[in-house]
């Protein structure tokens, strides 16, 4: 089974943040496996997730970085 945890922000895109934001969920074994751009309108977020092997691990980096204020969905299990 694998979770996953959204992380979304409002664009423009901002390579920075999502380095760091990266390096906080890589501390509790998420990495990033899709990222997703605004629209063609730019009117939407931008959206990264996050895939984790153990719940309990998602559970605690979507609270870290919802504690920093960040936009956090899930965690969400997902496959087997």
């Amino acid at each position: 089974m694998s979770v996953m945890v959204e992380v979304l922000y409002k664009s423009p895109s901002d390579l920075s943040r999502e380095a760091i934001l990266s390096e906080r969920v890589g501390q509790f074994g998420g990495r990033l496996t899709y990222r997703e751009e605004p629209g063609d309108l730019g009117d939407g977020p931008v959206c990264l997730t996050f895939e984790f092997n153990e719940y309990q691990k998602a559970e605690l980096a979507a609270s870290r970085l919802r504690s920093q204020g960040e936009h956090v969905e899930g965690p969400t299990t997902y496959g087997d």
